[in-house]
C-alpha cells in the first residue's frame, strides 16, 4: 500500500479486514460495547450518583482530544455536504436520549428497546431512500412484539400481582424509543456518508464535538452539581473507564467503519449480540436480571425474531 507524503495513517486505516467476515466480526465488538452501554451508563448515574450531562461532556471531551490529535479533518468540504445538519441533528438526540434512557429504567428494558432498530431501519430506509425493504420485515417486527410485550407485561408483575410501571419507567422507555429512531437515521446517514468520500475518522471527531459540546452547554445551563465526581471510589473510575474508553472511543468508531463497509441493514442485524451482553453485565453490575419465564420466553422471541430477519435479509445496507 503506497501512502502519499504527508498523510497520517490510523490504526482502523492500515488493518482492514479483507472479507466481510471480518467487518461483521468488527461490527460484534462494536455492539458489544454498545450491549455494555446501558449497563454502564445506569451505574454512573445512579450508583455513582453522577449527573447525566456532565458525564456526557467529560467523557466525550477525552475523545474528542484524543481524535485531534490523530485526526485531520477536511473541514472546507465537510461544511458544504448537505448531508452535514441531518447527520449532526441524528448525533445528538441519540447521545441525549440514549443518557438520559439509561438513568430513568433499567438497563434492560433500554436494551430491549434498542433491539427493534433493524424494522426501524428498513422503514425509514423505504420510506426516505426508497429502497425496498428485506423479506420477512413484517413478520420479523411482529414476533419481536410480542416479544417485548411478554418481557413488559413480566416486568409490572411481581408474584402474580400487576404492578404499575412508575413515571420514571415510562420516561426512560420513551426516551429509549427516540433514541432508537435516532440511531436507525444515524445508521443510515453514516452509510451515506461513505459515498459522499467522508472518512470515518472525519465522522468520528464531527460526532464527538458535537455530544461534546452539547454536554458542556447543558450542564452549564442545567447548573448541575459536580460533588460526584470528587467522591467516586476505584469501581467508579473503572466503570467510567471502561464507559468512555470502550465503548465511547472503541465501539463508536468501530460501529462507524463497520456501517460505511457493510452498511445499516447487515449491521443492525447483529443488534441481538447487545441484549446478551446487557444480561450478564446487568446482572453483575446492577443486579438486573429476568425474573419470570415470561421474560426469559420473551427476549428468546426477540432475539430468534432477529437472528431469523439476519438469515432471509440481504447484506446490504
Amino acid at each position: 500500500m503506497q501512502v502519499m507524503k504527508g498523510q497520517t495513517l490510523l490504526p482502523s486505516q492500515v488493518h482492514v479486514p479483507a472479507s466481510a467476515r471480518g467487518w461483521l466480526f468488527l461490527a460484534l465488538v462494536a455492539h458489544t460495547g454498545w450491549g455494555a452501554y446501558p449497563v454502564l451508563a445506569r451505574y454512573l448515574q445512579t450508583e455513582a450518583g453522577l449527573p447525566s450531562m456532565s458525564l456526557m461532556a467529560v467523557s466525550m471531551t477525552g475523545t474528542a482530544a484524543v481524535l485531534a490529535l490523530t485526526v485531520r479533518p477536511r473541514w472546507r468540504m465537510l461544511l458544504r455536504q448537505r448531508l452535514l445538519p441531518a447527520f449532526l441533528l441524528a448525533v445528538m438526540v441519540r447521545a441525549v436520549t440514549n443518557l438520559l434512557a439509561a438513568r430513568f429504567t433499567h438497563a434492560i428494558y433500554v436494551q430491549l428497546i434498542t433491539l427493534m432498530t433493524p424494522w426501524v431501519v428498513a422503514l425509514l430506509s423505504a420510506l426516505v431512500f426508497h429502497e425496498q425493504a428485506p423479506r420477512y420485515t413484517g413478520r420479523t417486527a411482529l414476533v419481536g412484539t410480542v416479544g417485548a410485550g411478554l418481557i413488559l407485561s413480566a416486568a409490572i408483575e411481581r408474584h402474580g400481582v400487576p404492578q404499575h410501571l412508575t413515571a420514571s419507567d415510562v420516561l426512560g422507555l420513551t426516551l429509549a424509543g427516540i433514541s432508537v429512531f435516532s440511531l436507525a437515521w444515524y445508521m443510515l446517514l453514516v452509510r451515506r456518508s461513505r459515498s459522499a468520500q467522508w472518512r470515518g475518522d472525519e465522522v468520528f471527531f464531527l460526532q464527538a464535538l458535537v455530544v461534546m459540546t452539547v454536554g458542556w452547554g447543558a450542564t452549564w445551563l442545567l447548573q448541575e452539581d459536580w460533588t460526584p465526581w470528587t467522591q467516586m471510589d476505584l469501581r467508579d473510575w473503572l466503570v467510567f473507564a471502561a464507559f468512555a474508553g470502550f465503548v465511547l472511543y472503541g465501539a463508536n468508531r468501530l460501529q462507524i467503519a463497520a456501517l460505511q463497509r457493510l452498511g445499516a441493514r447487515a449491521v443492525s442485524a447483529l443488534l441481538p449480540w447487545r441484549m446478551v451482553v446487557v444480561l450478564v453485565l446487568g446482572f453483575g453490575l446492577l443486579g438486573e436480571q429476568l425474573s419470570s419465564l415470561r421474560q426469559v420466553i420473551g427476549v428468546l422471541l426477540v432475539i430468534g425474531a432477529l437472528v431469523g430477519y439476519l438469515g432471509t435479509s440481504e447484506a446490504g445496507g
